[in-house]
């Protein structure tokens, strides 16, 4: 990570966005965020952009995508061993851009390519992008014995770090436009650590994470964030290794509450936290800057009372809306797209 990674509420996106016009959609994200646009996903235009499909490619042969279908499935017609050995051997030998995202399952991040290389020098200071997390792609993926491949060891190792991989291409093509990266891994699915519907430990969190991460940093230079956009244990993200924790902190803000000591070594080891301040899900229309601004600076002068450092709580913070915006309207889309920027500059304004 950049020893000067100080975002100071810069603001960017998550995922999806519901366009159907890749160049509309990018067109979209850059008139709105400035300082950190990022690459949409766009699943209205095709299920293979779905974020489970759409990393298929990358860990082939392990994973085969279902054409036309957001259903993705475990070894195609190989055996289980026969797919691991093809994997890896991939993984260790092939180039890296051949883990770098499709163009028929990806046309914002080929439109997003595209429009920044013919931007103005100087413009977009940062780029953002993003992956599916392994815990994620580990639950949605399901072997021949009916079980996810999250609860194979040896697959679910070699799903992490396919995905790390992954990130790592896409951080070298997005590096090549001459910014820095910051590259999501997108966990929903961490939403529901520690519950019955989700029986995984604590330590096979930490593993797999940390198999991404390590192969994504171990060959490409970024800021790895994550993003949950329900309530999870955020220690466990920072312990895993995290630069970014990214959360709903519109809906679930007062829970990073209970972790001070967590957020303050993130903090202070340079990362950040990406505060989620504009509601997608919860969107209704009638939401204000203003009021958004007001709920997401009672949440830092709660972390204020709580012993954080007001000057470190403001250099290390990004805004972004709650989650993806792939299943409501393009108006809508661009009007959280405005909330968010709008918020980031009365952040800017009121606690720099």
């Amino acid at each position: 990570m950049p020893e000067d990674f100080h975002p100071r509420f810069a603001a960017t996106g998550i995922g999806t966005l519901p366009h159907r016009d890749p160049e509309a959609a990018v067109a979209d994200v850059l008139a709105r965020l400035e300082d950190m646009p990022y690459w949409p996903q766009l699943p209205q235009r095709d299920p293979g952009e779905d974020m489970n499909p759409q990393y298929a490619p990358a860990l082939a042969p392990l994973v085969v995508a279902a054409s036309g279908s957001r259903e993705v499935r475990a070894f195609g017609d190989l055996s289980r061993e026969e797919a691991l050995a093809a994997f890896y051997e991939r993984l260790l030998a092939g180039p890296l851009e051949s883990f770098d995202l499709e163009p028929t399952m990806a046309a914002g991040y080929f439109a997003f390519l595209q429009a920044i290389e013919q931007a103005p020098a100087g413009s977009y200071p940062w780029l953002k992008g993003h992956v599916t997390g392994p815990i994620t792609m580990g639950l949605s993926v399901t072997g021949p014995d009916g079980k996810a491949l999250l609860y194979d060891d040896e697959a679910a190792e070699a799903l992490a770090r396919g995905l790390g991989a992954a990130a790592a291409a896409q951080a070298q093509r997005l590096a090549g436009l001459g910014r820095p990266v910051m590259i999501f891994f997108d966990e929903p699915a961490l939403s529901g650590f520690g519950s019955a519907f989700t029986p995984v430990s604590r330590e096979k969190v930490l593993a797999l994470l940390g198999a991404s991460f390590e192969e994504a940093c171990g060959r490409a230079d970024m800021v790895i964030g994550v993003h949950c956009c329900g309530n999870t244990d955020w220690s466990l993200l920072v312990d895993a290794g995290a630069d970014v924790l990214n959360l709903d902190s519109e809906g679930f803000g007062r829970h990073l509450l209970l972790y001070p000591e967590s957020v303050r070594t993130l903090l202070e080891r340079g990362g950040a936290v990406a505060w989620g301040a504009v509601p997608t899900a919860e969107y209704k229309g009638n939401e204000t800057a203003k009021g958004l601004w007001a709920a997401l600076h009672e949440l830092l002068k709660a972390m204020e009372d709580k012993g954080l450092p007001h000057e470190l709580l403001a250099s290390q913070a990004l805004v972004t809306p709650a989650c993806g915006m792939g299943t409501l309207s393009e108006d809508q889309s661009r009007a959280i797209l405005d909330l968010t920027a709008q918020v980031s500059a009365l952040a800017r304004e009121h606690y720099l």
